[in-house]
């Protein structure tokens, strides 16, 4: 996957390629280094996306692994669960009394946590004074939890601030002003979009040891550590600028290409593989067609794009070159954009 860091009339940031940098602008801002951390579990690589946060939980005894060695980060968390995390996380004065839940017995192992969790106002019950500990809580829940927990009030607007995710609709009403506060706060973690929120799916150990390693940023308890995944409140550019001069790698639609020695022929590669933004915004899908001649010359010859066809019909132009090649036979090239190029974002 090619990823680029988004661009924006207002902002100046930098292109990133697997090939390198290429600088947009003069004015560039170096973001904080990701914390570089030996993988704790044998479940969770290094290169894991959230395994710096699970092992930074992990150092400070929040979170735990399971004795085969092994961290699950993709198995859901329970209400229960969610509530011990919070319980050594979080040190807050308490704001309201009770908490006694009548499928919570005194002699359950998180009945302490609960009882916690709810004086201190992360988490409330349900109807009938139930608490439902073992339900898989949704990562709306979660959001809400440490925003209520926090005490987080949005300073913004609600519809702004929830303006850059895809699914806002999906966001329950209790949870739309504690989010709003969460995204405001910085505490929101995407994965593997960016844009999308999945307020309703069941959060998973990876999802929330990084949300509650934010919630510890927010509260100067914890160094920043650098994500893509990240959600700030940097508008998302409807449409993004690949500058000319950046490399894009692309691949015959066939086994092969047979070069012919006179003239010019049409031809049809595709997009080898996605090219993203750094926050995952999907801007050029892998198999992309781009069409355009091979051109021979004396030296050999030379590919030249002329047009992007999307999955969706969707055409863009595109000015771009391959280096001159000798081979009579082509299956694979990279293409250094001639202009800038500008493609909306895809879905």
């Amino acid at each position: 996957m090619t990823r680029i860091k988004s661009w924006q009339s207002t902002t100046a940031l930098v292109i990133i390629l697997n090939f390198g940098v290429v600088p947009l602008l003069a004015n560039l801002t170096s973001p904080t280094p990701t914390v570089a951390q030996a993988s704790r579990f044998r479940d969770v690589s290094p290169d894991y996306w959230a395994a710096p946060f699970i092992n930074a939980l992990v150092a400070r005894n929040i979170i735990s692994g399971f004795p085969d060695g092994t961290f699950k980060p993709n198995d859901p968390v329970t209400r229960a669960q969610f509530a011990a995390m919070v319980r050594k996380a979080f040190n807050q004065p308490e704001t309201r009394t009770g908490g006694n839940f009548r499928d919570v017995s005194r002699n359950y192992w998180a009945n302490p946590a609960i009882q916690e969790a709810y004086r201190k106002g992360f988490l409330s019950g349900y109807p009938n004074n139930l608490f439902r500990p073992t339900q898989n809580i949704p990562k709306e829940q979660v959001l809400t939890a440490l925003a209520n927990g926090l005490n987080y009030r949005a300073t913004g607007s609600s519809n702004d601030l929830l303006n850059s995710y895809q699914d806002r609709g999906n966001i329950a009403n209790f949870a739309v002003a504690p989010i709003a506060a969460a995204t405001e706060n910085n505490l929101v973690v995407n994965y593997p979009n960016l844009r999308q929120l999945n307020p309703k799916s069941v959060a998973t150990r990876g999802e929330v040891a990084a949300i509650i390693y934010q919630a510890l940023v927010n509260e100067r308890q914890a160094e920043r550590i650098n994500s893509q995944y990240l959600v700030n409140q940097t508008p998302i550019a409807i449409n993004y600028r690949i500058p000319a001069g950046v490399n894009i790698p692309i691949v015959s639609r066939q086994d092969r290409i047979l070069v012919s020695r006179r003239g010019t022929m049409n031809v049809t590669m595709v997009i080898a593989a996605n090219i993203t933004t750094n926050d995952g915004t999907l801007l050029i899908p892998a198999n992309t067609q781009v069409m355009g001649e091979l051109r021979t010359t004396r030296e050999g010859a030379q590919f030249v794009a002329q047009q992007l066809v999307f999955v969706n019909g969707e055409t863009v132009p595109i000015q771009a070159n391959s280096a001159v090649v000798r081979e009579t036979e082509i299956t694979n090239l990279d293409l250094t954009l001639e202009a800038d190029l500008v493609v909306a974002a895809q879905s």
